[in-house]
């Protein structure tokens, strides 16, 4: 079993802007799946916080609903097809709903998704998945910038489906798993070595032995957000979020 946290919060431009933060996570279990989405709305579209917010929603229920399909599915291009057809759908409805285009939308996309000995993990655009296996720090999946640091694929972009990557393996040995944003990234992630900070396996050791008993505002959670509120949005003035899934301790 796996504990879960998750939170964003609002960078410093936007707050100098007064404008809304464009970060979202979201977290569901459904038929004993643990899914657990990011999602970084695009600074360049008009609407892209209702995008990441619509996005995460979808790829959680998704993930949930499907998991076994994606985990041992042999037809990974339509697998592809299907995540981001359905995201796309749901953004579709947003669209509808603001009056809006859905490229004003555009955010990026993280997913992992737990059931028993298996993981999926999908990826669209910037932003790090990584994980501990056996003590070691890893890293699933790096950003996606192309050239440029300032540019990624998004997914509303035409080649969201094929640019999405799509993981899948046993949970043997792996102790949890970590998602971030590219704000995040920028304390917690080294873009030269393409290595993770020792904190973030520091991080899912917290998460993973935080007390089974549930309270309403946990202490763990609320010290987790005070080093995300403090130290990591100190480093950058981009939005800063962060899902952590921790293997409960024995």
């Amino acid at each position: 079993m796996f504990n879960e946290f998750h939170y964003q919060v609002r960078g410093r431009g936007h707050e100098a802007e007064g404008t809304l933060g464009q970060d979202r996570t979201h977290y569901a279990k459904k038929h004993g799946v643990h899914v657990l989405c990011l999602a970084d709305g695009a600074g360049s579209a008009s609407h892209s916080a209702y995008g990441a917010q619509a996005v995460t929603h979808a790829g959680c229920a998704l993930l949930a609903d499907r998991f076994h399909d994606f985990a041992t599915g042999e037809d990974a291009v339509q697998a592809r097809e299907d995540i981001v057809g359905t995201l796309h759908a749901r953004l579709a409805k947003t669209a509808a709903r603001l009056e809006c285009e859905v490229t004003d939308l555009a955010s990026t996309f993280l997913a992992v998704a737990l059931f028993e000995d298996r993981f999926v993990a999908a990826h669209i655009g910037d932003g790090v998945i990584g994980y501990v296996k056996d003590g070691e720090l890893k890293v699933a999946s790096t950003p996606d910038n192309a050239e440029f640091a300032n540019q990624t694929t998004f997914v509303t972009s035409g080649n969201a489906a094929a640019s999405l990557r799509l993981y899948r393996g046993s949970l043997q040995g792996i102790a949890g798993f970590i998602l971030m944003s590219d704000g995040t990234s920028a304390s917690l992630f080294d873009q030269r070595t393409k290595s993770l900070a020792p904190a973030c396996a520091k991080l899912i050791s917290i998460v993973g032995e935080a007390p089974m008993k549930q309270t309403k505002n946990p202490a763990h959670k609320k010290s987790l957000r005070r080093v995300i509120d403090t130290q990591l949005r100190g480093a950058t003035k981009d939005d800063c979020s962060v899902g952590i899934l921790g293997r409960r301790a024995i």
